[in-house]
């Protein structure tokens, strides 16, 4: 009897054992993808930064609208989509980045905004201002103390 219950037990520790290893493995990948999303999401918000540094109108004239980046041994593809919108400088902005797992899974992660072109809108409005400005109308004139 004491052997049987002995057997016993060495089989529900070997399930338990077995189970433990396939959670850790299954936990391993799960970090890896979570470290791979995160830096593509990384990417993607520096693109959007850069976007809203340079403004969306100059970045669709000037800058690429795809491309890719290495990081941690990971080759990321980015796509950049901008449309204007038919209100004043509004712009819709979207961010799309690819990569391949270790795995050979491709999976994606894609960030969407919109972005006012200040500068197109702050230069536009500021025009009569500095004419004002340069044809002296607000200027005194002469010496005051």
């Amino acid at each position: 009897m004491t052997l049987i219950e002995a057997l016993v037990a060495t089989v529900l520790l070997g399930i338990g054992v077995a189970e433990l290893v396939s959670a850790a493995a299954l936990a391993m990948r799960n970090q890896q993808r979570s470290e791979l999303r995160t830096a593509a999401i990384y990417l993607a918000q520096e693109k959007m930064a850069e976007i809203e540094m340079a403004g969306p109108h100059l970045w669709l004239l000037d800058y690429p609208s795809e491309g890719t980046e290495m990081r941690g041994g990971t080759t990321y593809t980015w796509k950049i989509a901008i449309e204007q919108k038919t209100v004043g400088e509004l712009f819709d902005v979207k961010a799309e980045i690819s990569w391949s797992s270790s795995l050979g899974q491709t999976a994606n992660a894609e960030l969407e905004t919109w972005m006012n072109d200040y500068e197109a809108t702050m230069s536009s409005e500021l025009a009569p201002v500095g004419q004002e400005q340069q044809s002296g109308a607000n200027r005194p004139q002469g010496n005051s103390p």
